[in-house]
């Protein structure tokens, strides 16, 4: 089963609620979300706290009776997505046939015990620049700082070997740095394991996502944690280098080309989703209270699906990846307004940094400006761990 999406902020119930009205506690949701079923309509991005939908309930009742009829998970997965009485009637059947076999065998180890001395016995026992004519290179200029309010700082930024990405954590205590931190680790490595082309990206998020979700249900201390990640990746198809961008919660890639500023990714929020059903602006989506609930996240369940948009680049053209704690402070117009002006991407992303703690700094924030340049691979920025180059033929 696949996450349900409220439509409505009315129709979102916080985990306990949720898990009074249907009858399972937190912790068996919270099963059941490994396995697939019953995973969070939202989660909040700013605490980590699970929301289900109310239509959630008449789901969550069916498994409640089918577990205690001892159907396995896995087959109420299969039978949620087609439910049917004769498949209710067949486990019936089976269910009749194992209590007689049972039966059975108790009748006979009882007859057994009283004829049979009984003994224990206790066991012993990256890719490469394709071309060398005309190469365009990637220059990148990293800036993360942990606002004004906020004690941690628990964003976590990713610039290496034509890999550039951010996470934005979510989760009590040290949770969120932890999961931010797994997710670039996994997605770096993960990538570089895989095939370099746009389906070893989405596969390499979905592993982070894997890495996420086991660490928590390792460790209790790190239950409820996640991230979100935004990436992009120097990927290869068809024997040419392209830019592909994937992307799970609210942190976003801006992109701009010939003076223009445009967002390529799409907010994972349920005020997001109102925006684009036509039922909330722009501008009241930014004051609106649950602004910070997002619908997809990285370990909030076992499984995700993230999003994957393709990015045609050119000399000249520049890339913004940022976290919610820059445009929650800035409006579009000024974000677009420092990447036009400022030259040089790393007082670009000094100046963004800057800015979004002048208005405020409520959140962590944290950039990385991408500039799209055509010459010699000898153009260093000197800003040491958080620059790279990345040749695109």
């Amino acid at each position: 089963m696949g996450m349900v999406h409220a439509q409505t902020v009315d129709e979102l119930l916080p985990i306990g609620e949720f898990a009074e009205r249907c009858g399972l506690s937190p912790k068996v949701l919270r099963t059941y979300a490994s396995a697939g079923l019953l995973t969070p309509a939202a989660v909040d991005g700013a605490s980590g706290y699970r929301y289900y939908s109310r239509r959630q309930l008449q789901e969550a009742k069916t498994i409640a009776l089918l577990r205690r009829a001892g159907v396995p998970i896995k087959d109420i997965a299969s039978f949620l997505n087609n439910p049917s009485t004769a498949r209710l009637d067949q486990w019936e059947q089976e269910l009749d046939t194992e209590t007689r076999s049972r039966m059975q065998a108790l009748q006979e180890a009882r007859q057994h015990i009283t004829s049979t001395i009984l003994t224990k016995t206790v066991p012993t026992g990256h890719v490469s620049p394709l071309g060398e004519t005309n190469m365009i290179y990637l220059r990148a200029e990293a800036s993360s700082d942990i606002g004004k309010v906020r004690a941690t700082n628990q964003d976590v930024l990713l610039v290496n070997d034509g890999l550039f990405g951010v996470a934005d954590g979510m989760g009590g205590h040290a949770g969120g740095e932890v999961a931010a931190g797994l997710a670039v680790e996994v997605l770096g490595t993960s990538f570089n394991n895989f095939d370099r082309t746009a389906d070893g990206l989405l596969e390499a998020c979905r592993e982070a996502n894997r890495a996420i979700w086991r660490r928590a249900e390792d460790d209790a201390e790190l239950t409820g944690m996640g991230t979100t990640l935004t990436a992009v990746g120097v990927v290869s198809s068809d024997g040419t280098a392209e830019l592909a961008v994937v992307h799970v919660g609210d942190s976003r890639v801006y992109v701009v080309q010939q003076g223009e500023t445009r967002r390529v990714t799409e907010d994972h929020t349920l005020t997001g989703e109102l925006v684009r059903a036509g039922e909330l602006t722009e501008a009241k989506a930014r004051e609106h209270p649950h602004r910070h609930i997002l619908t997809r996240a990285l370990g909030v369940g076992p499984e995700v699906e993230p999003d994957l948009v393709h990015v045609t680049a050119q000399s000249g053209d520049r890339l913004l990846l940022c976290t919610d704690g820059l445009f929650n402070e800035l409006e579009e117009h000024e974000i677009s307004s420092v990447l036009t002006s400022v030259q040089q991407p790393k007082d670009a992303a000094a100046e963004l940094v800057r800015l979004a703690n002048s208005r405020g700094g409520h959140d962590n924030v944290s950039v990385v400006v991408i500039d799209i340049e055509r010459g010699a691979n000898n153009q260093g920025s000197g800003a040491g761990e958080v620059s790279d180059q990345q040749g695109l033929a």
